[in-house]
């Protein structure tokens, strides 16, 4: 009988000593901390629907995580939310450009420039979205309109040699 409890305990140990080295090779199921900002941002957004920052938070956890199709859609809930955020149409551009979907990204830049016609970023962003994807002549106008509307910024000498290389070729 001594014999009997003797093995089963030691069946009883080492089973627990497998589930104790699974858990540290394979995890606990622990979130890692971007599933866990992922799932924060969702209860928030479930929370607050109408709240473009909580979509904004969502668009970026989806981001941390590698899922980009989601994260690019809840940035456009979120700029569709706050249409007259350049910051959240930014953050919205810079993940399609990420995702190569340049032409959708310079979609989205015009709807938002024709609705900010006075935004000289805007139409910078513009220039250089089309002139990546080889548009020329939305380029030269985006890039001729930013310097009527901004010919002292920083960026104007740079923008000048832009056209000359744009009308070069």
């Amino acid at each position: 009988m001594v014999q009997i409890v003797a093995i089963f305990t030691s069946l009883a140990f080492a089973g627990v000593i497998f589930v104790v080295m699974g858990l540290v090779f394979f995890g606990g199921g622990e979130q890692s901390a971007a599933e866990q900002q992922r799932s924060d941002a969702q209860a928030r957004v479930k929370e607050t629907p109408k709240n473009p920052d909580a979509w904004e938070q969502l668009a970026s956890a989806y981001s941390g995580t590698g899922e980009f199709d989601k994260a690019i859609a809840a940035a456009t809930t979120a700029t569709k939310l706050d249409p007259n955020s350049f910051r959240r149409l930014q953050n919205l551009v810079s993940l399609q450009v990420r995702e190569k979907q340049t032409d959708q990204a310079i979609l989205v830049v015009q709807k938002y420039s024709a609705a900010h016609p006075n935004n000289a970023e805007a139409l910078l962003q513009l220039g250089q979205l089309a002139q990546t994807a080889g548009k020329t002549p939305l380029a030269r106008l985006s890039y001729q309109a930013f310097l009527r509307l901004a010919p002292d910024d920083p960026s104007a000498g740079a923008v000048k040699d832009q056209l000359k290389q744009l009308n070069a070729n």
